[in-house]
């Protein structure tokens, strides 16, 4: 079964597939979008958030199919939704380079099997995957660039499984990464650009060149490092931390005291990031070849708003960057004003990418 292309297995009339949802599952919580298109351009018309359970979801395993069942089915019955689209955590999902002899489009899937073990840990007979073609012939005749995403085929079918057991079709199954840049770079852009997703307990760090995920990977430093140094340093409660934190989030500037002590965890964060980045521009890629210069970074996530973090990173990168409109590929502000903050659509950045596979594909 293909990573993605579940519907391509399980079809689904396109009058019964007009709106696309995205569902960005996590081990804490659902949060879906649903995105309709209207005459100029597409619209916001549904989206939401659903808490997970503790211990549902954990190393993205479902642990507890029937409590994940069970939230899928209110989403289906409160907000009438039938066919998904959703993310695949990136921690199961396994991203690999690999040039093949070129062969005819219906030769592509059994020359890829023959090199798959070479580039991923997981036996071919356990491994779903899907690739993308990122160059025929041109860096070197007879030789097939690709990028190949894959994931073990058990885990797939957990996750078609336990939406199929609450009524509803799970059309295509995605990593995190991918969702998430369809919805924050420009479509049609070949700069190669860093993407950093700030969550509350990590950050995700994928890098896009030539219109391709080529980099995956992630950082221990999000939120929660904020409100843990909050305690610690400035002796807040926990919940005064976080209201503090949340604050922040908002664009709101700390007392001097509260800021000095975010400053150490920008800090950290900033040598995670600039590792990364030396480490994209020191390997060459399959071919030797040198790896294309990050032009800008891309935030995104829940903390890409945070308080003097853009200004913070831009000083000590060196590189411009921006917070992500994703909104970009599927209309412009002058045409539309979607229902929902700006803060909290950067929460929604997967979903919505996730929402935008029936639009790309």
């Amino acid at each position: 079964m293909s990573l993605v292309s579940i519907c391509n297995v399980f079809p689904v009339p396109s009058r019964m597939n007009m709106d696309g949802v995205g569902v960005d599952l996590s081990e804490v919580s659902l949060r879906f979008v649903r995105i309709g298109q209207k005459m100029k351009g597409y619209d916001l018309l549904d989206y939401g958030e659903y808490p997970i359970p503790e211990g549902t979801i954990s190393l993205g395993k479902i642990q507890k199919p029937e409590v994940l069942r069970d939230i899928l089915f209110r989403l289906k019955k409160e907000h009438n939704i039938k066919f998904v689209h959703s993310s695949l955590p990136e921690s199961l999902a396994y991203l690999a380079e690999m040039d093949i002899p070129s062969v005819k489009n219906s030769d592509m899937h059994e020359s890829i099997e023959l090199q798959l073990e070479e580039h991923i840990p997981i036996s071919i007979n356990e491994a779903a995957f899907d690739y993308h073609i990122v160059d025929v012939n041109k860096r070197r005749p007879g030789v097939t660039s690709l990028v190949v995403s894959a994931a073990q085929s058990e885990v797939v079918q957990s996750y078609y499984d336990v939406f199929s057991s609450a009524g509803i079709s799970l059309l295509s199954l995605e990593t995190d990464s991918t969702a998430l840049s369809r919805a924050v770079i420009p479509e049609g852009s070949m700069e190669t650009t860093m993407i950093l997703d700030l969550g509350r307990v990590k950050t995700g760090v994928y890098i896009m060149s030539h219109g391709f995920l080529s980099f995956v990977s992630d950082i221990d430093i999000g939120g929660k490092d904020i409100t843990a140094t909050l305690v610690k340093e400035v002796n807040l409660t926990v919940e005064d931390a976080k209201d503090l934190y949340k604050k922040m989030e908002q664009n709101e500037k700390p007392e001097k005291e509260a800021y000095e002590a975010v400053l150490s965890v920008f800090s950290d964060l900033k040598e995670e990031v600039n590792r990364h980045f030396v480490f994209w521009h020191t390997h060459k890629d399959p071919n030797g070849q040198k790896k294309e210069k990050i032009g800008r970074i891309v935030l995104c996530g829940s903390g890409a708003t945070l308080f003097g973090l853009q200004e913070y990173l831009s000083a000590a990168m060196k590189t411009p960057i921006d917070t992500a409109n994703v909104w970009e590929n599927l209309f412009s502000f002058e045409e539309n004003v979607p229902k929902i903050s700006f803060h909290d659509s950067l929460l929604f950045s997967t979903a919505i990418g996730l929402a935008m596979y029936s639009k790309n594909n």
